[in-house]
């Protein structure tokens, strides 16, 4: 008899089945058909743990019963069927996907269900850094004024631009335009970028970027690792909008 071969748990576990499921489907298809003692000494479980295999490989369709007197006798059925039960699995996934199209847009609408209450979120390293900077290209790609406001600072200028070294090509390509109040020295313009100086001494340690109803705030803890913070919400985007405008209108070209 030939060895049966070893499915990984991986696969078991696409079609809802455990190991010890197949080690019992296994076993009762060399016995052919067993009472509940005998398959459990084959496959060296207690009564108990088999028969609650078994009742889940009933309920697959792998295994079948037929009653005697006595005792109830199992059999397992053509591993075949195998493939059906992996084919049940994929009908049930394609149908929850459908549900869960059908119920994303109702739950987007809690994520957002009241102006008055802002969104926060927190994002760590180099990865949670690109999704921000991602996020920021990808709001103002759909407005209707593709540009934003950026408060560019030289103390942390370089790690962003290491976190995504082509965040400023991609956004050259997709027509996003920036003013940038530089603060530190450094820093030039690109493409569709307008600069002004705050301070050519000073350094500020966080980048703070404005855009549509979001302001993005990035900036290093002790370790020099980054961090930021997205806060969506109307009024504290009006708010830091009115100030850099005003800001950006008392610093003359001169001082670029």
């Amino acid at each position: 008899m030939s060895k049966p071969p070893k499915l990984t748990v991986k696969t078991l576990d696409a079609i809802g089945l455990r190991q010890k499921d197949m080690d019992v489907y296994v076993s009762l298809l060399k016995l052919g058909t067993a009472p509940l003692r005998k398959l459990a000494d084959e496959c060296s479980l207690n009564r108990g743990t088999t028969y609650d295999t078994l009742k889940r490989l009933l309920d697959l369709g792998l295994v079948s019963f037929v009653d005697s007197k006595t005792h109830r006798f199992f059999t397992a059925e053509d591993p075949k069927k195998l493939t059906g039960v992996a084919t049940r699995r994929e009908v049930a996934v394609q149908e929850a996907r459908g549900d869960l199209q059908e119920a994303i847009p109702h739950l987007q609408e809690l994520l957002g269900w009241s102006k008055h209450r802002p969104s926060v979120r927190y994002y760590e390293g180099e990865v949670g850094v690109r999704d921000i900077l991602e996020d920021l290209l990808k709001t103002c790609a759909h407005a209707s004024d593709k540009m934003y406001r950026v408060y560019s600072s030289a103390g942390v200028r370089d790690l962003i631009l290491h976190a995504w070294p082509g965040f400023t090509k991609t956004r050259i390509q997709k027509k996003i335009r920036v003013k940038a109040i530089a603060v530190g020295e450094g820093g030039r313009t690109f493409g569709l970028d307008e600069r002004r100086w705050l301070s050519h001494e000073q350094q500020s340690p966080t980048y703070i970027f404005i855009y549509q109803h979001k302001t993005a705030y990035i900036s290093v803890d002790d370790h020099r690792e980054l961090f930021g913070v997205v806060i969506e919400d109307d009024a504290i985007t009006l708010t830091q909008t009115m100030i850099f405008d005003s800001l950006w209108g008392q610093l003359s070209k001169e001082d670029e």
